[in-house]
């Protein structure tokens, strides 16, 4: 992957963190993609917004600064997708990707919930979405989901991915992560709804892993498998009620920085 990542804005939640701006202390080359004009987007994308978004990568890759050949190039990249209201972004990263691979999800939501019309894409539906139209993926494998959550879903889409609670990946024992068995390279999707709320504050309902959890993973797996690209969400919303936004900014803010330097090192 090449050192740059884009930050998809459209909350305008990254106007408050600093983890990606060179002229504040970050090492790597990032730029911003700001989306928070299109409608369409909140939760759920909708098809005049998918259109859009396809639109505004076209003329990102075009601008001078932003080293990117084609789409597919973009998505073999690292992406900062704002909350976790927007993880469907990851689908539409992964419709650019043109090699079968495999999608390693660390994330407290299974997020296979089928559409509640059509086939809209939703923040809770994107897995099973990229399932269902996406002809590359061979196999799934999310992380750290709730098991409730999982066992509200049908047993024909639960067998559609392999579910690991984090004791499976992470050995208490020993300290030894142990990977998802894979053959195919890896696209890493992370929601930082995994992490333990007194360690980070999202705007959604939160797992039990540590931010060490996480960070080393990525490390783990960049270094042990062929990764084609990653994106990180989970961001505090703007106008959140239940936290000190500024605050809890400030934390995500340091761990985007944190993960940036296990991507990178």
């Amino acid at each position: 992957m090449k050192p740059f990542f884009t930050v998809v804005n459209f909350s305008g939640i990254y106007e408050k963190e600093s983890f990606y701006q060179l002229d504040k202390g970050s090492s790597f080359c990032g730029k911003v993609l700001d989306l928070k004009d299109i409608s369409g987007t909140n939760c759920m994308c909708d098809d005049e917004a998918k259109k859009e978004i396809k639109l505004r990568f076209e003329s990102f890759i075009n601008q001078e600064e932003v080293p990117f050949t084609d789409l597919e190039d973009l998505a073999r990249s690292v992406h900062f997708i704002d909350s976790g209201n927007y993880h469907y972004m990851s689908a539409l990263w992964l419709n650019m990707v043109k090699e079968p691979f495999s999608l390693v999800v660390l994330d407290h939501h299974p997020d296979m919930q089928p559409p509640m019309f059509g086939d809209i894409l939703s923040c809770g539906g994107w897995v099973l979405n990229v399932l269902e139209n996406n002809p590359y993926v061979k196999d799934v494998h999310v992380i750290g989901a709730d098991r409730e959550l999982i066992s509200k879903l049908d047993k024909e889409i639960q067998n559609k991915a392999k579910f690991y609670d984090l004791e499976d990946i992470f050995d208490a024992g020993t300290g030894d992560i142990i990977l998802p068995e894979t053959q195919y390279p890896v696209y890493l999707s992370i929601d930082k709804d995994v992490i333990a709320r007194d360690e980070l504050v999202t705007n959604w309902d939160q797992g039990e892993a540590r931010w060490e959890d996480v960070t080393s993973f990525t490390r783990k797996i960049l270094s042990d498998r062929q990764v084609i690209g990653v994106d990180i969400c989970g961001e505090c919303a703007p106008d959140q009620e239940d936290c000190d936004v500024a605050l809890e900014t400030e934390g995500n803010d340091e761990f985007n920085k944190d993960i940036l330097e296990y991507i990178y090192m």
